[in-house]
């Protein structure tokens, strides 16, 4: 039984890390709804065994693994769930990052087609190297992928790297650069 309060810290702790995970499992499947339904029950899992984690201190660790989980499983039972999709609102519009308020029109458009070129070449890789993409994306380091993802932080490194080397050669020809193969 949990005091007054463990509960208000438990309160405080998922105010502050339902939105990064929010995120995270958006990223992960094809509608918000079903990321939100993710995130619930990963987050009653957690609540549920709240007396054996410090949640406060290992928390957000746990959280993602079990977040990466749900959804690698799912993706690999249900065909659906293969693509990330850009992180939407509750209208099913891209969420905007950038202050785009002193943007002329143009750099508005360009913003928004690299943003769908970056979507397009995300949905393209395998669901385990977009997972790792996106932890790295979200801070994480090789060891929190490993642990998320339950594999060696080797093998993280390594499909953090083929998942950017992948994306890398997708968005080339958007970004008018050369490839990284190219000038070394």
């Amino acid at each position: 039984m949990l005091t007054d309060d463990q509960r208000k810290r438990l309160g405080d702790w998922i105010k502050s890390v339902t939105p990064r995970a929010l995120a995270y499992a958006r990223s992960l499947v094809r509608t918000p709804d079903r990321a939100d339904d993710v995130v619930q029950e990963c987050l009653f899992r957690l609540l549920r065994r709240a007396n054996d984690y410090d949640l406060e201190r290992d928390g957000v660790k746990l959280l993602f693994k079990a977040i990466s989980n749900l959804c690698i499983n799912q993706a690999t039972r249900e065909r659906e769930l293969v693509a990330l999709v850009a992180v939407r609102d509750e209208d099913d519009r891209p969420f905007d990052f950038a202050d785009q308020s002193a943007l002329r029109p143009d750099q508005i458009a360009q913003h928004r087609e690299l943003e769908e070129r970056v979507r397009t070449a995300l949905e393209k890789l395998p669901p385990m190297q977009r997972a790792a993409v996106e932890l790295r994306a979200l801070g994480m380091s090789k060891e929190d992928i490993a642990e998320s993802l339950g594999i060696s932080a080797t093998n993280a490194g390594v499909l953090v790297y083929r998942g950017r080397k992948a994306l890398a050669e997708d968005l080339h020809l958007v970004l008018g650069g050369t490839n990284s193969d190219e000038s070394t």
